[in-house]
C-alpha cells in the first residue's frame, strides 16, 4: 500500500476537541423537540482535544496501515482550495479559522454533550471504528 497522509493546514501538534456530527445531529433534535432549551446555547464537544499526531496514530491503529500527519502550508492550502473551486469567502474564512487553530488550539468539554444526550458522546477513535465497519459492510 503506498503512504497515507493526514494533512492539515496547521501543525501536526495542533490539539483540536473532535465531535462526531451523529452526537451533534442527535443532541441537536432533542434540543429542538424538547422543553427547556429556549435560548440557550451549547458548546458541543465529544472529546478533550487531541493533537493532529493523536489523530494519525489512531488512524493507523483503527484502519491497520500506517498514516502520518503532515501540516500543509497555508498557501498550498489556498492555492488547492481554489483550484477545486471553493469561493473566495469560504477560503478567507477557514484561513482565518486555521490560523486560530494553529495559535490557539481548539478546546472544549465533552461534559455539556453527556448531559445533552444522556450518555458519553463518541471519542474519535469509537468514531473510527464505527465508520470503519460501515465502510466494510458497503463494500
Amino acid at each position: 500500500m503506498g503512504e497515507h497522509v493526514y494533512a492539515v493546514p496547521y501543525p501536526v501538534e495542533t490539539r483540536l476537541a473532535m465531535v462526531d456530527l451523529e452526537d451533534v445531529a442527535e443532541a441537536a433534535a432533542l434540543v429542538l423537540t424538547q422543553p427547556g432549551h429556549r435560548e440557550a446555547t451549547y458548546e458541543l464537544v465529544g472529546c478533550a482535544p487531541i493533537s493532529q499526531s493523536e489523530i494519525a496514530q489512531t488512524l493507523s491503529e483503527k484502519l491497520g496501515f500506517t498514516v502520518q500527519a503532515q501540516a500543509l502550508s497555508l498557501e498550498g492550502w489556498e492555492s488547492q482550495a481554489r483550484r477545486l473551486g471553493i469561493g473566495d469567502y469560504q477560503v478567507d474564512t477557514l484561513l482565518k479559522m486555521f490560523q486560530y487553530y494553529e495559535k490557539f488550539g481548539l478546546h472544549g468539554n465533552p461534559h455539556v454533550l453527556t448531559w445533552l444526550l444522556g450518555r458519553k458522546p463518541a471519542d474519535f477513535a469509537g468514531f473510527i471504528e464505527c465508520t470503519a465497519r460501515r465502510q466494510q459492510k458497503v463494500q
